[in-house]
């Protein structure tokens, strides 16, 4: 059990008493003290034990002569405790590679949401909302909801000097207001027609008539304004680039599936949006499009972390429980890879040499 009690030495100060505050352990019967029950906890979420095995292992272990229904039953209470220690816990950085010039300033952060689905007939669906650092690879915001949540920058706590990359999800104007709001940056890639743009002054910009224009071999850009709820114009710049010829075939390969399964017509317009990748962003002119661009590809970090998270950490597979056990279950499995993060900060892990990220924005 040593690795066990490796990750519950790196647990916040205070989790015993919120253990205590959250009323998991209210009396001394059974499991007797906050250590015990994380220990069993960590246990149960990491080795893929049976309930019936945490029975007779907390028995072994002198912990507690407790039945496969009662641990259920106490682990169903540790959602609660489980969001107070993903709270409190202090992840330090995993590794750090050189920022571009441009970037020296920003924490760069990647966000997405991922669902997971329980087992069984019923299938109820919870949503994970996370934000990664993309040059530390470490947390900066998680949260765990139902399904019904959507995907909206609201749902993260954003700092000044961020800046925020996000897909089509999050490109809107709420998001956009929250952004800048907390005086953070952002790049969002977004949809057509995802919200009226305008130029300086306030007729309305095109953005088919954009990319008709475009010149195929570079990125493009022009500035452009969004109307915010207060009626103002907010400065922001669009930028494209056209896809490769391999990525467009995939693009249209795409469309036509949709249309043979569900019978639909794609108008021109969409096709030829399909050919570009365009993003919004409040960057200043002195970062160029080019560099925009580039630094946007880097949000895919956020998703190969959903599919380790997935993968490695058995985050998809969701026992058929109440909804009580299965919240607790996967606010678990993200505090067990969050202490994972943890150690591998303190081990010893460097690359070779820490090459500049500009090799990765190629």
């Amino acid at each position: 059990m040593t690795n066990i009690e490796k990750l519950i030495d790196y647990l916040p100060e205070g989790y015993e008493a919120s253990c205590i505050e959250t009323k998991v352990i209210q009396r001394s019967r059974a499991i007797k003290n906050p250590r015990d029950l994380i220990k069993l906890c960590l246990i149960y979420l990491t080795q893929n034990s049976s309930l019936l095995e945490i029975s007779e292992l907390s028995k072994a272990m002198g912990i507690a002569q407790i039945s496969d229904v009662a641990f259920m039953k106490k682990f169903a209470k540790c959602g609660d405790w489980f969001k107070w220690i993903l709270e409190h816990l202090k992840i330090e950085e995993l590794m750090s590679y050189e920022k571009p010039n441009a970037l020296e300033t920003y924490r760069v952060v990647a966000v997405d949401a991922s669902v997971v689905v329980e087992k069984g007939a019923t299938k109820r669906r919870f949503k994970l909302h996370y934000g990664i650092d993309l040059f530390t690879l470490s947390s900066t915001s998680h949260q765990l909801t139902m399904e019904s949540t959507g995907e909206s920058l609201r749902n993260f706590n954003i700092q000044s000097k961020d800046l925020i990359l996000g897909d089509r999800a999050y490109g809107t104007k709420t998001s956009i207001e929250y952004c800048l709001d907390a005086r953070a940056d952002f790049i969002f890639r977004i949809k057509n027609k995802a919200f009226k743009l305008y130029d300086e002054n306030r007729n309305e910009v095109n953005l088919l008539s954009f990319l008709k224009t475009a010149d195929e071999e570079k990125a493009n850009e022009i500035p452009v304004y969004m109307i915010n709820s207060k009626k103002e114009l907010v400065p922001l710049r669009l930028c494209a680039i056209k896809k490769s010829a391999d990525e467009i075939k995939k693009a249209q390969k795409k469309l036509k599936r949709k249309e043979s399964k569900g019978q639909l017509r794609f108008t021109d317009e969409t096709k030829l949006t399909h050919q570009f990748v365009f993003v919004i962003s409040s960057l200043p002119t002195a970062i160029s499009a080019d560099e925009i661009l580039s630094i946007y590809r880097l949000r895919w970090q956020v998703e190969l972390y959903f599919k380790r998270l997935k993968s490695i950490m058995s985050y998809g597979d969701l026992p058929k429980k109440s909804e009580a056990s299965m919240l607790a279950w996967l606010n678990g499995k993200l505090l067990v890879a969050l202490l994972v993060e943890r150690v591998l900060a303190e081990a010893v892990f460097f690359p070779e040499k820490q090459e500049s990220s500009e090799k990765y924005l190629a």
